[in-house]
């Protein structure tokens, strides 16, 4: 492909993401999915009009990839074809498991970047549901983006259903990305960003005993089952949290904080990667594109500190984070760290989900929920919400966790979360992360009876 005065630059965010698929091969676990149920009613012509309709507004959705000179550009494609396939599933022994099975084989079918990177799929499950796969890569879109997009297409499409006048577009271009990081990178919020994460950077680690496996199948980058949390233990969660004018998520990454400190930190100090949205200015909140990022978040997880103090301190640490959020600041890891780069890939993250949100299609009322968080190397933690729910979903194939089953995960953050509700004012050595056969193990990995022995001199 030709550079012309279309062509432009990618964004840093979108870098990263364009050589860790090539370093990958397929990149298929980039691929990021919205999967809608829809109750009622449906017009399929109107529906596959309205995706058209939606996918021309949507410019950064359209965009393509390609390299010339050793530098990558991206251009948004003029007429694209739009299809929405169609599966009527109606006679299926089960349906919806049908519908969920063929959409996750679509969203991992691997895609080209000289190609449009979106697809679409209707799963019809009885004469009055349907599901509808928008899946699309996350070089094009991120999580806000593709919610973005769900919700113009349900109201593009419910005024063509009702006949209505169709609202006025409100998207911004692939131009206006690009300004938006460039304004960004010429500014003093910049320079302030800079200051803050050179002199917050997580400290160097020593060699880790644990190791991101190479696997063969592409499942560890997947989202494992999702196992939910006892609801009578998250009420007194969210008693904790308000009595301390927090956010329940908080006080769920401290626990997850502790869980890793008690597999993978040397000494109090505790890294976690937490993907941020980055949309802190008015015009980025209407960009359907990849804008989103991840920063370190780094906690002191002291066995003298009080539980309740080490909430406060993760709780700072959150948003001091988040004021600073549009920084790249693995990339400053890397710059100032050679060995950055490998113990980011081993990092555990913590991403917590946007909840399942409702929408409007034509009068049928819909659920949208995402598939995929966009976890790639190191492992995940991922928690999503519905009203006062939440579940927890793996993914990833960072050591040790990836070796522990989601029910057992989840089992022990809700052992660490029991303490935090018992008596927020014990001391954080009190909480049992470990039991004797997790200390067992970690004494063979860590060939702590080698280091306990004696030292013999040589005469």
């Amino acid at each position: 492909m030709q550079l012309d005065e279309q062509s432009l630059p990618v964004t840093r965010a979108q870098l990263d993401i364009w050589l860790a698929h090539d370093v990958a091969g397929t990149g298929t676990e980039w691929l990021l999915g919205l999967f809608v149920k829809i109750a009622g009613t449906l017009d399929r012509d109107a529906l596959e009009w309205a995706i058209r309709r939606v996918v021309r507004e949507a410019e950064p959705l359209r965009a393509t990839f390609f390299e010339v000179d050793g530098q990558v550009y991206q251009k948004a494609a003029e007429n694209p074809e739009v299809q929405l396939v169609f599966h009527d599933l109606r006679s299926a022994g089960d349906p919806v498991a049908e519908a969920r099975d063929m959409a996750a084989a679509i969203q991992r079918a691997p895609m080209s970047f000289t190609e449009p990177l979106f697809r679409f799929a209707l799963f019809q499950t009885r004469d009055d549901e349907h599901f509808l796969l928008a899946c699309c890569h996350h070089i094009v879109l991120d999580g806000t983006g593709i919610a973005l997009v769900g919700s113009r297409l349900a109201s593009v499409y419910s005024a063509v259903f009702s006949g209505a006048p169709i609202p006025p577009p409100i998207f911004g271009s692939l131009a206006d990305l690009i300004d938006n990081e460039s304004r960004y990178e010429a500014s003093a919020e910049y320079l302030d960003d800079e200051a803050y994460w050179t002199g917050n950077l997580p400290p160097e680690a020593g060699p880790n005993s644990w190791e991101t496996e190479s696997l063969d199948s592409q499942d560890a980058h997947w989202p494992s089952a999702a196992v939910p949390f006892d609801s009578n233990l998250l009420r007194q969660v969210d008693i904790l949290a308000r009595s301390k004018n927090v956010a329940r998520s908080t006080v769920i990454t401290a626990a997850c904080a502790l869980l890793v400190r008690g597999w993978c930190a040397e000494g109090s100090d505790v890294v976690l990667d937490f993907p941020v949205s980055r949309r802190v200015s008015p015009e980025s909140r209407t960009l359907p594109g990849m804008v989103a990022g991840v920063v370190p978040l780094v906690v002191k997880a002291s066995p003298a500190t009080s539980i309740s103090e080490f909430i406060d301190n993760v709780e700072s640490h959150i948003q001091e984070a988040l004021q600073h959020q549009r920084f790249p600041v693995h990339a400053l890891e890397r710059k100032v760290n050679p060995r950055a780069a490998g113990q980011m890939a081993n990092r555990v993250s913590v991403n917590f989900l946007p909840s399942t949100f409702t929408l409007d299609f034509g009068g049928a009322q819909a659920s949208a929920s995402l598939t995929n968080a966009g976890v790639v190397g190191g492992f995940g933690l991922v928690f999503s919400s519905a009203g006062d729910e939440l579940v927890l979903s793996t993914m990833g194939a960072g050591q040790p966790f990836s070796s522990f089953g989601v029910t057992d995960l989840a089992e022990r953050l809700q052992r660490i979360l029991i303490a935090f509700v018992s008596d927020p004012g014990l001391r954080l050595s009190s909480v049992g992360v470990l039991d004797a056969a997790d200390c067992a193990r970690l004494d063979e990995v860590g060939h702590r009876s080698v280091l306990l022995r004696p030292v013999v001199e040589s005469s």
